[in-house]
């Protein structure tokens, strides 16, 4: 099943992990501190109505995680890039676009860094090269 594995493939892997298993677990279980690491302002953060909304970001970033280990164990590593240039070239940016117009600004610059390599691995197709 991981007889595969590659080094190239750890970026995907690593950006999977916290997604699927910190978006499920942190943000189903403590949405108010979920909000603030994720960059929203104290004041949002403590909205149990942003915290009840956050819970569908929760659903999607945990399935976009489970999504890239499904692939990756099936053996499709085009469908892991290809799940990675969507995970940070729409969600990231829409993300980041969110933090801008109501968050805590001061995030930014690692977030878009962050999904920027997300989208840039996938995009580039690293995941599934053989080359280098």
């Amino acid at each position: 099943m991981l007889d595969h594995f590659s080094w190239r493939h750890i970026p995907a892997l690593l950006s999977a992990t916290p997604m699927f298993f910190g978006g499920l677990i942190h943000g189903l279980l403590k949405p108010q501190a979920a909000l603030l690491t994720w960059g929203m302002t104290e004041e949002i953060a403590r909205s149990r109505e942003a915290q009840i909304v956050y819970y569908g970001h929760t659903m999607r970033t945990s399935t976009l995680g489970l999504l890239v280990f499904a692939l990756y164990l099936q053996g499709n590593l085009t469908g892991v890039d290809t799940t990675m240039v969507v995970m940070g070239g729409y969600c990231g940016i829409a993300d980041v676009l969110t933090i801008w117009y109501h968050g805590n600004k001061s995030v930014i610059p690692v977030r878009l860094l962050s999904v920027l390599c997300i989208a840039g691995w996938g995009l580039a197709g690293m995941t599934a090269s053989s080359s280098l």
